[in-house]
C-alpha cells in the first residue's frame, strides 16, 4: 500500500460523482481469481491498470514500478493447485478509487494473507482505505484467514524528507520509518504492527561486467540458465524454495515450513510463464548437490526492468561468498542474453550479511519497505 503523498489528498477532481466522495455510496466487489465474467474481463483489467499507473505516479517510485498488464491479467485470470488470490475494487459513480489484493497459499499457511491495498490519490483521508480494509478484514475472516501481512513502498526522498521526525521502530529490532508518513499512520492506527523494514535496491546489469571479487571456491560451481528449471535441477531448486521458509530471516517468525517437490517447482515455472515473465536464474553448486541460488524476472511487457526474486545460500555454505558471486553471475548473463538493464532487489535491513554482497555486486538503495502484520479476532 503506497499512501505517502499527503499533497495529493483533495486536489480537484473533474469527475463529479467522486469530487466528495461519501463513504456511503462506496461499492465495494470482491473478485475470485478466475472468476470475472468472460464479457467483462478486457474493460475491467483496462480500468484496474489505469488505476494502478495513476497510483503508482504519485508514489514516486518511478516508470519501471507502473503495472505490467500482462502480470496483471495473469492474476485476476489464474489459480494454481497451490495460490491463489482474491480482489477487492471499490466504485464511486462507477470509477475504481480503491483496490485490494490478498495472495492466498492453499497447501500451507492457509490461516494467513498476504495483503496490499490502495486508494486513487486524488482522494485519500476521506475514509476509503478504511471502508476497504474493514471489508477486506471481514471476508479474510470469515474464510478463516486471521493471520495478515501487508506491505508499503515509501521512496527514498519522502523518507528522507522526515529525517528529524518521529519514527516507528520495526519490531525485529532494525530499522525504522517516519510515523507521520501517510502510509505509517494508516497501518498503524488499524491494528497492524511494523514487524520489519526492508531495503529496495538497484543495480545496473552493465556493473556487472566490471565487478571483480575473486576466484569462486573450487569446492563450487555456478550454472546459469534462462526460463524453465532445466530437470536436472528440479529436486535441487526444490529443497532450496523449501528453505527459503525457513532459513530466510525472520521467515520462521512469520509462517510455517512449506513443502516443496519437483511438481511445485514445475508448477511455479507454468505460473511465471503464464504471467509474461522469463525468469533468469542462477545455481551454485558443490559436486551434485545444490547449495544456492538467486533469480530475476524479466518481464516481457517491460523488459530492461529486471526484478530479483529469491536469493538463498544454504546455511552451511555460508561464508564463501556464493551469494555475490550467483549475484554477479546472474547479472553478467542478463547483460549478454536480455534486454534487463536494471534489477530491483529486497531485503531486510537486520539482514547484513546480503546487503553486504548487495554492495559487492553493485546495488543502490531505491526505496524503503514496510513489513506489517496483524491478527484478527
Amino acid at each position: 500500500m503506497d499512501l505517502t503523498h499527503p499533497d495529493l489528498a483533495h486536489p480537484d477532481i473533474a469527475h463529479p460523482d467522486i469530487a466528495h466522495p461519501d463513504i456511503a455510496h462506496l461499492d465495494i466487489a470482491r473478485v475470485r481469481a478466475g472468476a470475472l465474467d468472460p464479457a467483462r474481463i478486457v474493460t475491467f483489467i483496462d480500468e484496474v491498470l489505469e488505476f494502478d499507473a495513476r497510483e503508482n505516479a504519485a508514489s514516486g517510485l518511478g516508470p519501471d514500478f507502473d503495472p505490467l498488464p500482462s502480470r496483471v491479467r495473469q492474476e485476476f485470470l489464474t489459480a494454481t493447485e497451490y495460490t491463489t488470490r482474491e480482489f477487492w475494487v471499490g466504485r464511486l459513480g462507477g470509477e475504481i478509487v480503491a483496490r485490494g489484493i490478498a495472495h492466498l497459499s492453499l497447501h500451507d499457511n492457509v490461516d494467513q494473507a498476504e495483503i496490499w491495498l490502495a486508494v486513487d490519490p486524488r482522494l485519500r483521508r476521506c475514509g476509503l482505505g478504511t471502508a476497504l480494509l474493514e471489508r477486506m478484514e471481514a471476508d479474510l475472516a470469515a474464510d478463516g484467514r486471521t493471520q495478515l501481512r501487508s506491505f508499503n513502498e515509501i521512496a527514498v526522498a519522502a523518507c528522507a524528507s522526515e529525517r528529524r521526525s518521529p519514527h516507528l521502530a520495526a519490531a525485529s529490532g532494525a530499522g525504522s520509518l517516519p510515523a507521520a508518513l501517510p502510509a505509517v499512520e494508516f497501518l498503524s492506527r488499524r491494528g497492524f504492527a511494523l514487524q520489519q523494514v526492508e531495503r529496495c535496491s538497484r543495480a545496473e546489469t552493465a556493473v556487472a561486467t566490471q565487478i571483480d571479487i575473486g576466484r569462486l571456491a573450487a569446492a563450487y560451481a555456478v550454472v546459469t540458465w534462462t526460463g524453465a528449471t532445466p530437470e536436472e535441477h528440479l529436486d535441487g531448486m526444490a529443497d532450496l524454495h523449501q528453505r527459503m521458509s525457513t532459513d530466510a530471516p525472520g521467515a520462521a517468525e512469520l509462517m510455517e515450513e512449506e513443502t516443496w517437490d519437483a511438481d511445485r517447482v514445475r508448477q511455479l515455472d507454468a505460473e511465471r510463464i503464464g504471467a509474461g515473465e522469463t525468469m533468469h536464474t542462477a545455481l551454485a553448486l558443490c559436486g551434485r548437490e545444490a547449495v544456492g541460488f538467486t533469480e530475476v524476472s524479466e518481464p516481457t511487457d517491460r523488459t530492461e526492468a529486471g526484478w530479483q526474486g529469491a536469493t538463498l545460500v544454504a546455511a552451511e555454505h555460508r561464508g564463501h561468498r556464493l551469494g555475490a558471486h550467483l549475484k554477479i553471475a546472474n547479472h553478467r548473463a542478463l547483460a549478454q542474453r536480455s534486454a534487463v538493464r536494471r534489477v530491483y532487489t529486497w531485503n531486510a535491513v537486520e539482514n547484513s550479511w546480503m546487503l553486504a554482497i548487495n554492495g559487492l555486486a553493485g546495488f543502490v538503495t531505491h526505496a524503503w519497505t514496510g513489513l506489517w502484520t496483524k491478527r484478527l479476532a
